[in-house]
């Protein structure tokens, strides 16, 4: 906390954030790829990252009043990256889901180490 009672923000929290909005993002493209009638795609589309977003918000956001505690966290997160980086590499994108998956789970490694 700063002196003035706002929290700070560093880098990791920066890049971490940046992950989460990628997760959703490859989850939307990765749905819609991994189908071939419209419907269908619109329905990936929207359930996949939707899915994501409540389970995060519900046992990952700072604020939820369940939320899993580290070690269980960062497994949870870990589970969430590499499940979105398997998707985005069966939907065509190996490399993205790969580097995604690396990347997120690093930074959320990294920023389980710094006090909260």
């Amino acid at each position: 906390m700063s002196e003035a009672g706002v929290p700070r923000v560093g880098v990791l929290d920066v890049v971490a954030f940046a992950c989460e909005i990628a997760m959703l993002v490859l989850l939307a493209g990765a749905g819609w790829s991994l189908a071939n009638s419209t419907v269908v795609q619109v329905v990936l589309a929207t359930l996949l990252p939707v899915a994501a977003a409540v389970l995060w918000g519900v046992t990952m956001a700072p604020k939820s009043s369940r939320r899993l505690h580290n070690p269980a966290r960062l497994f949870a997160q870990t589970a969430l990256f590499a499940v979105t980086g398997v998707l985005v590499a069966v939907a065509g994108h190996p490399w993205w889901g790969l580097v995604f998956a690396v990347v997120a789970t690093g930074t959320f490694a990294a920023r389980s180490r710094t006090p909260e």
